[in-house]
């Protein structure tokens, strides 16, 4: 995501217009079982319809780097290898790899049936092509430090060569990765959205048209794109694992994160699935006609302190916040008790996660000693103003931040409160001067504890919007990524989110599950922790439609 790249997914909620689950069409009286039948099928053709909650940039992998993109991204294209339901790392392009050289070296064999959307076979020029310009795409990718690994990356990033040494198209189905040393964690960075195998000629013709035309070698392929409206796939008959089971996927896009159109969509049958939080989770969570996904994600939710703001750039009065907010009662109170109170920045899943209390209501005398000194002269009875944004204006964004407006109130805070829905807009309001806190959300795009640590906080990441700088948790970073055995690297993730956590940059909120609700007629859903984007659509099948 992960979106981040990151995979970057504010939390929203979806808003219930009446108290009862609609099974019915009003217009029909048909089950919602038989209408979505209905409705998903164009003159015989199964179309599986899912929502979009903002309308993505581009559709080029090594470009986006927002979930939106994302989802549709993982039904374009392939990579060399993909995750399975339990993240395990499988084939994809290739069909096969050995490690070689005590680990330096890893010989990728690829499939000879695996063929583009055009018809052309993928060969290893079209892997190097993909590679090689992750290296140099602007802003850097997430992906890069986990490239960088490889022999000579860094001097071809550095434009000091023009050349990956380390990088070589040995045939058409031969492909070798070189790396200045033995590094494990690449073959899971090889899984990541942005590691997407594009076709060399097409991208190299014309990069930009590229994005709004993609081609891959996905099990869907692409058909059209109506800005703000829909994006329609259609399934490629040549994939090599097999014709997927629908003939098209039809994205509906609702720009803004505009979930009263999704949830009425989705009680009429024109949507398929549907996100679920807050109070329209307690509603749905017994019925049992409808098809659930709920797991735990590799994630975290958050408020972003600007630490160079003259006002926040004092730990003890960010520190003193973090402390007023009770997270258990936030998480009853906001979120239905749907979500896991987070004491710390890595979720359960990741090596060097650590169980740690949710810091609810820890010594507020404290906090309000603090907060009073940073009134200074102004004196008691006043009080500080401070401005948080959020791109969302669910209703679960708004309990959750009229939660903590209370919850700081007593400690003299008036927050004020700013929604700017245009995604856009809010990735500039947080690239400016006068930003003070933000609310924000991260998925990994792999399991790996780097894939958060790395992009939130290092003093080099585009997505450090805290403006956190630490010499010593830079340092660390790149240390952990050389270090193969597991619990030694795990160790040094622990020392890291520590280091982090002293220095207070964030307040840790919520690891947010996954939680979706399906049509009664879907068949063969497979999440994974990395989130309901990342899942691959061409096992799915509308149950009563016709089997070919």
């Amino acid at each position: 995501m992960a979106w981040p790249r990151m995979f970057i997914c504010m939390v929203v909620a979806l808003l219930v217009t009446c108290c009862n689950w609609i099974l019915t069409d009003p217009a029909t009286g048909a089950g919602v079982a038989e209408t979505t039948a209905l409705q998903g099928k164009d003159q015989g053709r199964t179309v599986f319809r899912a929502p979009l909650l903002n309308n993505p940039p581009t559709l080029d992998p090594a470009q986006v780097k927002d979930i939106y993109g994302v989802t549709v991204i993982q039904q374009l294209y392939d990579g060399l290898v993909k995750f399975d339901a339990d993240l395990f790392v499988t084939p994809a392009l290739a069909e096969s790899w050995q490690v070689e050289d005590g680990g330096r070296t890893y010989r990728f064999s690829l499939r000879k049936n695996a063929l583009f959307h055009n018809g052309r076979r993928v060969d290893s020029k079209d892997v190097l092509f993909s590679l090689k310009r992750l290296l140099r795409v602007d802003p850097p990718p997430t992906i890069l430090p986990y490239l960088l690994k490889i022999e000579g990356a860094k001097d071809f990033h550095e434009h000091k060569a023009e050349e990956v040494s380390g990088l070589q198209a040995v045939d058409d189905r031969t492909f070798l990765i070189r790396l200045s040393e033995p590094y494990v964690p690449l073959i899971i960075a090889l899984g990541m959205y942005q590691a997407k195998v594009v076709p060399k000629e097409i991208v190299e013709s014309d990069p930009t048209s590229f994005g709004m035309e993609p081609i891959g070698s996905g099990p869907f392929k692409f058909v059209s794109w109506e800005q703000n409206k829909t994006i329609r796939l259609q399934g490629f008959p040549d994939y090599f694992e097999g014709k997927p089971r629908l003939d098209e996927i039809e994205f509906a896009i609702f720009p803004g994160i505009s979930i009263d159109e999704v949830w009425t969509d989705f009680q009429s049958g024109k949507l398929d699935q549907m996100q679920v939080y807050g109070k329209n989770y307690e509603r749905l969570k017994g019925n049992k006609d409808l098809q659930w996904v709920r797991r735990p994600s590799l994630s975290l939710q958050f408020y972003g302190f600007n630490c160079k703001h003259p006002l926040l750039a004092n730990r003890d009065l960010r520190l003193a916040l973090s402390r007023a907010i009770d997270r258990e009662r936030l998480v009853a109170e906001a979120y239905s008790g749907q979500f896991q109170a987070a004491g710390g920045i890595l979720s359960p899943g990741l090596p060097g996660y650590m169980p740690r209390g949710s810091r609810a209501g820890v010594n507020i005398t404290k906090a309000e000693e603090v907060v009073e000194k940073a009134l200074g002269a102004e004196g008691p009875g006043t009080s500080i103003q401070i401005e948080i944004v959020s791109n969302s204006q669910s209703l679960l964004a708004q309990a959750e931040l009229e939660f903590v407006r209370k919850s700081w109130e007593r400690l003299g805070i008036d927050l004020q409160i700013k929604y700017i829905p245009d995604w856009a807009q809010f990735e500039e309001r947080l690239r400016s001067d006068s930003l003070q806190i933000y609310r924000y959300a991260w998925f990994a795009d792999i399991p790996d504890a780097d894939d958060i640590l790395r992009p939130l906080f290092s003093s080099q990441s585009q997505f450090n919007y805290m403006r956190y700088e630490n010499e010593e948790v830079d340092r660390m970073l790149q240390e952990a990524l050389a270090i193969v055995d597991p619990v030694e690297r795990a160790a040094v993730y622990q020392k890291i989110e520590q280091t982090i956590l002293e220095a207070c940059p964030l307040i840790p909120l919520i690891h947010i599950s996954v939680d979706y609700v399906y049509q009664p007629n879907v068949q063969g859903i497979e999440a994974n922790a990395l989130g309901v984007h990342t899942m691959p659509l061409n096992r799915i099948w509308l149950k009563g439609s016709s089997e070919r």
